[in-house]
C-alpha cells in the first residue's frame, strides 16, 4: 500500500506525462510490486520500472544497482521513472505507455504482434503487446472462457455439499490422504515428492 506522499508522488508524475494515475500504477505494481529494490533474477533489471544496466548508464548510471541505490524509495525513484518515460512522451495510448518499460521497439505495432523469441523466452506468458497489457491489468482470467469457470465453481460447490453431507465416505472423516488426493495412504508424501520433482 502506497503512502500519501507516495501517491501524490505518483500523480504528479502522471499528471506531468499525460497519462491515467490508474495505468501507471498499474504497470509498476506489476513490475516491481512499488519495490524500489525488486530484482529480476534473469537479468540486470531493477527498481520500480525494472531499469536494466544499459537504461540506466543511458540515464547516467553506471548500472541499475547504482541507480537504485541512488534513488531508494518511491518517491525518489519515481523522478528517474519521470526522465526514462519522458522521452518517449506523446503516450498515444495505454500500449504506447506500457511498452516504453517493457520492449519500447512495439510502443506502436498492432497488439497482436508478436515478440521476438529471445522476449518470449524470458518472459514465458508473454507473447505479444496484448498478453502483457493484460498481465499489467490483471486480466488474465479473460482469456479463461466464463464457461469453464462456472463449472469450476459448480463443481467445487458440489464436492463441499457433497463432503459435508457425508456422501460417499459413509459418514467418516476424510484421511489427511484423502485430501491431497493421494489414494496410497501415506499422508500424502508422494504426493509432495511428485510436485518438487
Amino acid at each position: 500500500m502506497l503512502t500519501q506522499k507516495e501517491k501524490s508522488a505518483l500523480l504528479d508524475t502522471a499528471k506531468k506525462l499525460n497519462v491515467k494515475y490508474d495505468d501507471l500504477y498499474n504497470l509498476i505494481n506489476f513490475e516491481s510490486r512499488f519495490k524500489p529494490f525488486a530484482k529480476n533474477p534473469r537479468s540486470s533489471a531493477r527498481g520500480l520500472i525494472q531499469f536494466t544496466d544499459n537504461t540506466a548508464r543511458s540515464l547516467g548510471f553506471k548500472t541499475s544497482a547504482d541507480l537504485v541505490s541512488r534513488y531508494p524509495t518511491v518517491t525518489e525513484q519515481l523522478k528517474p521513472v519521470y526522465v526514462y518515460l519522458k522521452q518517449f512522451y506523446p503516450f498515444k495510448n495505454k500500449q504506447s505507455l506500457f511498452m516504453s518499460v517493457f520492449y519500447p521497439r512495439y510502443r506502436n505495432v498492432h497488439p497482436k504482434t508478436l515478440f521476438p523469441e529471445s522476449v518470449r523466452k524470458v518472459n514465458p506468458g508473454i507473447n505479444t503487446p496484448q498478453d502483457y497489457i493484460n498481465k499489467v491489468e490483471g486480466k488474465l482470467l479473460q482469456k479463461i472462457p466464463p464457461l469453464i469457470i462456472l463449472l469450476g465453481i459448480a463443481y467445487i460447490m458440489y464436492r463441499y455439499h457433497f463432503n459435508k453431507s457425508g456422501g460417499g465416505n459413509n459418514g467418516e472423516k476424510e484421511s489427511a490422504g484423502d485430501r491431497t488426493g493421494n489414494r496410497d495412504g501415506n499422508n500424502g508424501e508422494g504426493f509432495k515428492e511428485s510436485r518438487t520433482k
